[in-house]
């Protein structure tokens, strides 16, 4: 996992970072050049046919039979203002998209079946919790210091601290979701991590 930050200007930082899911358990990230993915949208479920990159040679002997690859980009701008002996560094806008990469997601042809295409689709709505974290947290960040250039310094580097802590959260929770519901082979199991997910979408702040 790793992070690209641009700073335009003294005032506005832009730093996406991404977290993606390949395979079911690796993380990696992609560039700002990389097409654009399809966002996350609550009427709007997964379809097989958004599968669209060709199963890996070895897919026919791996346990999981299909691979939905997601990334998550947060930018976030803010501002220095004077407090007299100091400087403040406060966020002023954030923005977080979570989406699905269809060019990079696969499935075994013949084996893409309702059950899985569920499973898949928690992975994409777990996904979705940790965006709206970072949504809420963010923006909450704030960082002093004696001079205006380390006001910005010390927010970008704690707005950057915060997001690569989440977004490892959200790493270990995609982790325990495939293991506790057998790569959604154990029903029960699946369905404990559908309602975990269905109350923490309506407060992320809950997710471990």
């Amino acid at each position: 996992m790793k992070h690209v930050a641009r700073r335009p200007s003294i005032r506005v930082v832009a730093a996406p970072l991404l977290a993606c899911l390949l395979g079911l358990t690796a993380f990696a990230a992609t560039s700002d050049g990389s097409a654009p993915g399809v966002p996350w949208d609550a009427s709007t479920p997964l379809t097989w046919d958004l599968f669209r990159c060709a199963p890996p040679a070895d897919a026919v002997h791996r346990s999981e039979a299909a691979a939905i690859h997601m990334t998550i980009r947060w930018n976030a701008s803010y501002s220095v203002t004077s407090n007299g002996g100091g400087w403040t560094g406060h966020v002023t806008s954030v923005a977080v998209t979570n989406t699905m990469e269809p060019s990079l997601s696969w499935v075994v042809p013949g084996k893409g079946d309702g059950r899985i295409l569920r499973h898949e689709q928690a992975h994409f709505d777990l996904n979705e919790v940790y965006r709206r974290k970072l949504e809420i947290l963010l923006p909450c960040l704030r960082a002093q210091s004696g001079s205006k250039q380390g006001a910005i310094d010390g927010l970008d580097a704690t707005l950057h601290r915060q997001a690569d802590e989440i977004l490892e959260q959200l790493q270990a929770a995609q982790a325990r979701y495939d293991a506790e519901s057998g790569h959604g082979n154990d029903p029960s199991g699946q369905a404990r991590w559908e309602a975990r997910i269905a109350k923490w979408l309506l407060n992320p702040a809950a997710a471990p």
